[in-house]
């Protein structure tokens, strides 16, 4: 991770992507699965990265359970701070998703695409424009 940039796409081949609002994360898992540019997989311990319309507290609850963090050092009081704020921050907004890497918890990738109704076709064009950025910020590998 030194000296290089951390939101390296590279190493993204598998994403396991979590349930989402209105059911984006079915379109998703269809676009990026016919895009070839990443694997699609039903296994989060499989994946690289994980896929998320939230970074709530629900959100990481489930990460700490399937992905323990190493350091059992306690967080400092700055730390519970900063995270609960991001929490609080990130509840009240929808239309963004999230590639996190979950070994360490950063966010490599991010896309605000909201849409205005829940029609099929309406999601459908969301993921359709969240995967066509992914994609180029893979690099366009196929």
């Amino acid at each position: 991770m030194f000296g290089g940039d951390y939101r390296d796409l590279s190493k993204v081949h598998t994403v396991y992507i979590l349930g989402m609002q209105s059911g984006l994360d079915q379109f998703l898992a269809n676009r990026i699965t016919n895009s070839g540019s990443i694997w699609v997989v039903l296994d989060p311990a499989r994946a690289d990265a994980i896929m998320t319309d939230r970074l709530d507290e629900g959100f990481w609850a489930w990460l700490n359970s399937r992905y323990p963090l190493v350091s059992k050092a306690p967080a400092g009081q700055g730390d519970d701070l900063r995270a609960k704020t991001m929490i609080e921050a990130s509840a009240k907004v929808r239309g963004t998703v999230f590639l996190i890497d979950p070994k360490s918890r950063l966010v490599l990738w991010s896309s605000y695409a909201q849409t205005r109704t829940s029609s099929p076709d309406a999601l459908d064009q969301v993921a359709q424009r969240v995967t066509k950025q992914l994609t180029s910020s893979l690099g366009g590998k196929k």
